[in-house]
């Protein structure tokens, strides 16, 4: 099985957070960001791409001899600063304190270099942004510190992104308070399951909802029906790297997430394994959430991602603290379905971190942790992005899909079938 070999456990925490589509280590606050608009402009529309579940968004960044650099970033509303390849930090004279200068859809922006990341860290010695994208080359986060500056609309339908200026058009859909805070841009939202209050990040960086472990493990006490499985599946299995917050988490199926009066039923959401172990989270606290959540200001229960905002459109009215929300699409209950295994990705292929339980039960036979995937129904998986694996490992309950493994040198052919989570 893939370990974390020779890395301290203060940086496994920090670079977690930034794996995990949301903030990465310090600098999390952006101290000084410009924006000037076109003559006459109030709003701007720039096409989205979607990538390993995430959206991509173009920039144009400027070097310091006025030419420019484009590129598609990665828009994660979960990371407070600007994030860059170390190539592209050198190359956009970051390092010798040129401030970072963007044209976004015709809107400029520029923002303090010292509130820039140089680099997104590494796991294991893969980068971050290469853990998460390759084969697609993704060299920059387009972050919550710098859309706070906006009233901010994201359209999954027509996969667009709309910058405008805070109040100049109408928004349409069901109004929601939310808090950002103001030195991060990070934004919570107060929904309810239940009688309970959960307050949430929002972040369409996420491809999927997680939400702390403790909070989950108390539902299923009371509600032991919404657990679905042991161990991240699918979209929910969303960093692939081998982190106890993945193979040691639980998946649940609620039945409804209301957001202001809207309802969202049948949301799947992991809860997260205890990164510490069990041991250190009990004498800790959750580490990871404790962790991430400082840059929201707030005690949070997790974040709301792709599974749920993908069925809105979202207007996020920063300076106005208020989001409004459009229903675009039903909710989907299978959205999880197929080959019941948690993933760790390694260089350009994938292997098992874990294998899938249901009420202690592994959900399939004949793979063990460790594992090489290398095919499913006779197609290679090496070289593909993270998004087209779990493509491959959908499949309705029922379902077959034959597994190509290799084992230690020995190649290992399984036979299962998909499952509903």
């Amino acid at each position: 099985m893939y370990k974390f070999s020779g890395v301290r456990r203060a940086l496994v925490i920090g670079l977690a957070a930034g794996l995990l589509t949301a903030c990465l280590p310090p600098p999390s606050q952006v101290s000084r960001v410009a924006v000037v608009w076109p003559d006459g402009g109030t709003s701007v529309t720039l096409p989205m791409e979607r990538a390993s579940g995430r959206w991509l968004v173009p920039v144009a960044f400027r070097r310091p001899d006025g030419s420019e650099r484009r590129l598609l970033a990665w828009l994660n509303m979960g990371a407070a600063a600007p994030i860059l390849s170390q190539d592209l930090y050198r190359a956009l004279g970051l390092a010798e304190g040129h401030d970072l200068l963007m044209d976004i859809g015709g809107v400029s922006v520029t923002v303090e270099a010292g509130s820039v990341k140089d680099g997104p860290g590494s796991v294991d010695g893969q980068d971050l942004f290469g853990l998460l994208f390759a084969p697609r080359t993704v060299e920059a986060v387009l972050p919550a510190g710098v859309l706070q500056h906006f009233a901010v609309t994201i359209d999954p339908k027509t996969a667009s992104l709309t910058l405008a200026r805070s109040g100049a058009s109408r928004s349409r859909g069901v109004p929601v308070p939310v808090r950002t805070n103001p030195t991060t841009g990070i934004t919570v939202v107060d929904a309810q399951v239940g009688d309970q209050r959960i307050p949430l990040v929002l972040d369409v960086g996420a491809p999927y909802t997680w939400l702390r472990g403790r909070t989950v493990a108390g539902w299923l006490l009371q509600h032991p029906e919404w657990r679905r499985a042991d161990g991240a599946v699918g979209r929910a299995n969303l960093a692939m790297a081998d982190l106890a917050l993945e193979r040691a988490g639980t998946i649940i199926r609620l039945p409804g997430i209301d957001v202001g009066g809207l309802m969202f039923r049948d949301v799947g959401a992991l809860g997260t394994g205890p990164l510490g172990g069990a041991i250190g989270d009990a004498a800790l606290g959750e580490i990871f959430w404790d962790t991430w959540q400082v840059d929201a200001g707030e005690p949070v229960t997790g974040w709301l991602g792709n599974n749920v905002l993908d069925t809105v459109r979202l207007t996020l009215d920063y300076a106005a603290g208020t989001s409004f929300w459009e229903r675009l699409g039903g909710d989907d209950p299978g959205d999880l379905d197929g080959v019941g295994l948690t993933l760790v990705r390694r260089d350009a292929g994938y292997a098992i971190a874990a294998v899938a339980t249901r009420n202690g039960y592994p959900l399939v036979s004949g793979v063990e942790v460790g594992d090489r995937l290398l095919q499913v129904d006779g197609y290679p998986l090496d070289g593909l992005a993270p998004d087209a694996v779990r493509a491959k490992l959908s499949a309705r309950p029922g379902e077959r899909r034959r597994l190509q493994l290799d084992r230690a040198g020995t190649s290992v052919t399984v036979a299962t079938e998909g499952t509903r989570f």
